[in-house]
Order: C-alpha cells, then structure tokens, then sequence
C-alpha cells in the first residue's frame, strides 16, 4: 500500500485558463472536480455529453441567459483523466472579452474556484496519476528551451527515473524482509552463505547509486544549463570574447585593467545545449582597491562553482603562473588577440603549453571575431563528452532535491553489515526506503509481510 503525504481533500471544482495570455484565435478553460457536471448543465441548458467527444454548443450566462459565446466542448470522466477527477474542457473564442464574462460565471457557482500555480498536476499527485518525479518533469517540460532540455522532462513524464527508484525499493524490501526476517525468528540460523548474498546485494546497490550521484550524471546541467565561466587575466579580452559569444554587446570592453567589476551573465542556445555565460573580473595579485577585491572574490566563486572554465591567455603576454594555476580537468584554453602576434611567436607559445601538458587550446581574435565559431564547436564537444551519460544515457537526476534525498539513502546503506545487531539493520534499510521515497514522493511499507512469508518459507 502506497503512502503519501497527506494533502486536503480536494473539496473545490477548480478551474484555469490553458492557453498563454493575450489574443489568440481559441482559448482553453480547464474544469476539474466534482462539479464539472453541474457547471456544464448550468453554462449550456444540455444534457452531459458522452466522454471524450467534442460538443459544439453555446455557453449560457447565469443571470440573464445571454449567450457568452459558441464554444466546442470536452467532457472526461473520471478516473481517466489527467486529474483523475471529472475534467471539462471549454474552448472558446480568444478574445479577452470573452474569457473574461466565462470567468465571471464560473465564479458565480458555489465550490467553483480560480485554481492556484501548479494545482491541476498536485491533484494529478494526490490521486495517484503521478509521482514527484512526474509532476517536476511536467513543470520542466513547460518550461524546456532546448531540444535536450525537452528529451530529459519527457524521460520523467514518462517515469523514466520512477522506474528506477520502483526498481531499488523493491530491492530494499527485499533486504529488509531478510532482517526483519531475523528479527522475528532468532532461532532459526541464517547460514553463512545467504549472509553473504545479502551483502553483495547491498554492496551492488550502493554501486549504482554511487554512480547516480557522480557529477557525470548530472541532470542539472540539462536543465539549468551549463555554467562556463570566462576567466583570465586583467585585459586578456574575456569582455570581448562574450560579446562576440552572445553576438551583442553586453560587457564594456576598455583598455583600462579592471574595467569588469561584476559577474556578467548571458544564456546561450549551444546547438541544443543551453549554456550560461559568465565574464569575470580580472584575476591579478595585486589589487587597487575594496571594489576590485569584490569583483575578483565573485570571479572565483563562479570560477569554483561552474561546469567549465574557459581560461584566455593573451598570446602577445608572458604566460603567468597565477594563471595557468587555474587550469584544471574542466578548463579550456583560449588563445586571444592572434591577429598581433605572427606564426613563430604563436607556435613558440603552443609548444610552451603542450610541455606543461595543455592541449585543448582555441585560438581567437576576440576583436574580430576571428576562431569564435570554432572555440563553441570545441565546448560543445567538451560538453557533450565529459556530461555524454546524461545528453545520450539512461535516467539521471535533475535537481537538488533528488541528490540530496539518494545520498542520505546511499549513507544509510553504507551503515548495513554483519556485525551489527540485525534490528539496526533493519533500521538503516528502512531509512533508505524513506529517503527513496523523498525522491518519489510515497513509501511502501505493508508489502513487506508477504515478501518475508515468500523469501524466508516461514511456517515450513
């Protein structure tokens, strides 16, 4: 049996507008609840129509019996609904006007509301249509940018990762029904090799969720967007180079050091991939003053923090070690300004990097726009393949929420082994069944009865 959080009981009929503000040729109303029946009897004078056939007729006023307009009409009945709750659909014409007198009469019915953000999918939850992971998936697929943005929301409409968490529950029913098992019958000894068993199960559990929780699996990246800061020296041309990325000019680009003095911000449609920009203060060893300080503690905030660096070295300027100390396993190298410096001088600069093991190396004018195209093919690239099992692989996470909730499960089932006593076991397994649960939003707990009279033959 499946337990919930425990909402109100959906007592109102609750309606909203389906459609996006403004004119339109055709506006959508969405009913839910029980007097769905009852509001399309009062707005047409007809009785109901059969499920899942559209009607067209024309919708009444309540007080004056007025013709509000000719709509086309939907009825679906429970529970086969997106709700699970009577739904209505009334498609009228897109005038303001005319949304406008339907709302009026729709709130003159007693137990007919306005519905609040979201409530439609709450409801969708709390009937059991749809898990946590589903509903998040249908607010992300809403607000999807980004072919890959719209893929990962589908793969949780669909369940996609719900099969996942329903795949590990009943393994950890499992594995508590073999402690309770324990529990309940210490004088019946559980041979060594069954002990065993039960730990290499635990310890394959923990694998895969260890490898969930990896940074490469990272659903985040997908749906917030990946965070590449632009970083470097005072003067090096990061302002330049982002103006050139998001093809306006949104940075002050001067010849004078330390012009940028806060984090600067664009997002950027990357073939698909949605990616957000940061231009950085310059990084130096000295600084000016209280202001330049704030601006270079925000730069190595983002800098700790982003997905990728995208570190630019001016090729007509000695290499500085504070800099090059930046480089790292998710740092590109930026080459800028190689319409100053001719062939020799660039190449000398090359091999000075590759000696110190750098070779992802772009070269641009940031200027002229020279190499620009090609440095986004290479993030790209770089993005795609250090982030591939979540652009091409299975389910992953995709918010805080769910990692924090599979570490505290994964913690939990670390503590599981046969030294301890089998009831605080049983303990740290169920715990791991609640912080799955978190994730999905309900909890088994009165299947394990039949999985220990099945898995331990109790009563032979």
């Amino acid at each position: 049996m499946d337990k919930r959080i425990n909402y109100k009981i959906n007592i109102d009929t609750i309606f909203a507008s389906a459609s996006s503000s403004g004119l339109s040729a055709i506006k959508t109303i969405r009913i839910s609840g029980t007097k769905t029946k009852k509001i399309f009897k009062i707005l047409t004078n007809r009785k109901l129509p059969k499920a899942r056939f559209c009607k067209l007729v024309n919708l009444y006023d309540i007080k004056n019996s007025s013709i509000i307009d000719k709509a086309m009409v939907v009825w679906f009945s429970s529970p086969n609904t997106y709700t699970g709750e009577n739904i209505l659909e009334i498609n009228i014409h897109g005038g303001n006007s005319v949304l406008d007198h339907l709302i009026e009469n729709l709130l003159l019915i007693d137990g007919v509301r306005e519905a609040k953000p979201g409530e439609f999918t709450k409801r969708a939850f709390t009937n059991n249509k749809m898990d946590f992971l589903e509903a998040e998936g249908v607010m992300d697929l809403i607000n999807a940018e980004t072919k890959f943005q719209k893929n990962l929301a589908l793969q949780q409409v669909n369940g996609n990762l719900s099969t996942v968490i329903k795949v590990w529950n009943g393994r950890l029913l499992k594995l508590l029904a073999h402690y309770e098992g324990q529990i309940d019958f210490p004088e019946d000894e559980v041979p060594e090799n069954i002990e065993r068993r039960v730990l290499s199960q635990i310890t394959d559990l923990i694998k895969e969720i260890e490898f969930f929780l990896s940074e490469n699996k990272s659903g985040d990246v997908i749906r917030n967007g990946v965070e590449v800061a632009i970083v470097g020296n005072t003067n090096v041309g990061k302002s330049s180079l982002i103006n050139q990325i998001v093809k306006k000019d949104i940075a002050i680009v001067s010849k004078t050091s330390g012009t940028t003095r806060d984090v600067i911000v664009s997002k950027v449609n990357l073939s698909n991939i949605p990616v957000i920009f940061s231009d950085t203060a310059g990084l130096k060893m000295s600084v000016r003053n209280n202001i330049e300080k704030q601006g270079i503690n925000k730069a190595k905030k983002v800098i700790k923090n982003c997905h990728v660096k995208l570190l630019v070295i001016d090729v007509t300027k000695n290499l500085t070690k504070h800099i090059l100390r930046l480089v790292c396993n998710k740092t590109l190298l930026v080459l800028n300004k190689i319409d100053l410096i001719n062939k020799k001088k660039l190449y000398s600069v090359i091999k000075e990097l590759n000696e110190k093991g750098l070779k992802k190396i772009s070269f641009v004018s940031a200027k002229k726009g020279n190499g620009i195209n090609t440095l986004l093919n290479d993030l790209e690239i770089y993005i795609k393949h250090k982030y591939k099992d979540v652009f091409f692989g299975d389910p992953v996470l995709t918010r805080t929420r769910h990692r924090t909730a599979l570490k505290k499960c994964f913690n939990f089932l670390k503590k599981v082994n046969n030294d301890k006593d089998p009831e605080l076991n049983a303990e740290d397994i169920r715990l791991s069944l609640n912080s799955l649960g978190n994730i999905t939003g309900k909890y088994d707990v009165e299947k394990l009865l039949d999985i220990v009279f099945k898995d331990f033959c109790i009563g032979k």
